[in-house]
């Protein structure tokens, strides 16, 4: 799997920048078209037509009528779109990052491959609660997937892939015990290597990637994608935070790498390992190679 479905977003994020952009030059330019018509409309509501010219009043009238019919709908209409676009540029980054943090509270994570439209529905499949349905989808989209994923992987961490490739042949298998633990394992370390930081360790209540994602505050749509790695999650949740959360969740990586998960081996949550690792390598690598290059 490439990082062509990242790549696509954030295409898609900066069309939108550009779309803004042009609307706001277009309403500008639309305004001073507009400006001269309105003083001269101004001009003459304010000219009292002599009793001598009275005749000419119809005349007066349906030129006040024809630039009504241009002017008065045209620039609300410009002023509303461009508040529309605007607001919806500001809401885009938030509205992803609920989706995905919802995605996560369900042990699922984004792949960079999907759409937008994708995310928009699972994110409410998740609101009405039909969590077997989201379940059901993610499992046929990541088997559907699996090579590409093995691939990717492999392409992006050749020191790891002999490792990552068992791991994901054993989940072929059905041997979801050994690879489950693989799958965690590797994803912290691949965290590990591309940031400095384990996404199983905590600062502040926080996963330590939350301090390379703090890099990129000013860039709300690449700190949205990224706000999995910046929020505790069930997976990375402590002994403590799960008896705060209330948590009896089974795909929790201290639960099952300390031996207290005795039932974390179904292919659902081998899935949820396979998913998790695909969203870090493609967000990481993506991200770092360009704020590496900043």
């Amino acid at each position: 799997m490439t990082n062509n479905g990242i790549e696509k977003l954030l295409q898609q994020w900066e069309k939108i920048h550009f779309q803004q952009h042009s609307q706001l030059i277009n309403f500008h330019n639309s305004v001073k078209v507009l400006a001269p018509l309105i003083k001269l409309q101004e001009k003459f509501e304010k000219i009292q037509i002599p009793p001598n010219l009275a005749l000419y009043t119809k005349q007066f009238e349906m030129f006040g009528n024809s630039f009504n019919r241009i002017a008065s709908p045209t620039l609300p209409k410009l002023i509303q779109s461009h508040l529309e676009l605007q607001q919806s540029f500001i809401d885009l980054p938030p509205r992803i990052q609920e989706a995905l943090l919802l995605l996560a509270k369900r042990g699922w994570y984004y792949d960079f491959n999907m759409t937008l439209s994708d995310l928009w529905e699972l994110r409410k499949a998740i609101i009405d609660e039909n969590n077997e349905e989201v379940d059901e989808a993610l499992i046929e989209y990541f088997d559907e997937k699996i090579e590409e994923v093995r691939t990717s992987l492999k392409m992006l961490f050749p020191e790891r892939a002999h490792i990552i490739s068992a791991a994901i042949d054993a989940h072929i298998r059905g041997e979801y015990y050994l690879a489950i633990p693989i799958l965690l394992a590797q994803t912290d370390g691949i965290c590990k290597e591309m940031v400095n930081q384990y996404l199983f360790m905590k600062k502040d209540k926080k996963p330590k990637t939350a301090i390379y994602v703090d890099k990129f505050k000013t860039d709300t749509c690449k700190a949205a994608f990224l706000s999995p790695l910046a929020t505790t999650t069930p997976v990375g949740e402590s002994e403590y935070e799960r008896k705060e959360s209330g948590g009896g969740n089974s795909f929790n990586r201290h639960m099952i790498l300390h031996g207290e998960s005795l039932d974390y081996g179904k292919k659902v949550n081998s899935v949820k390992a396979i998913s998790l690792i695909n969203y870090v390598s493609q967000a990481l690598k993506k991200h770092n190679k360009e704020n590496t290059n900043i």
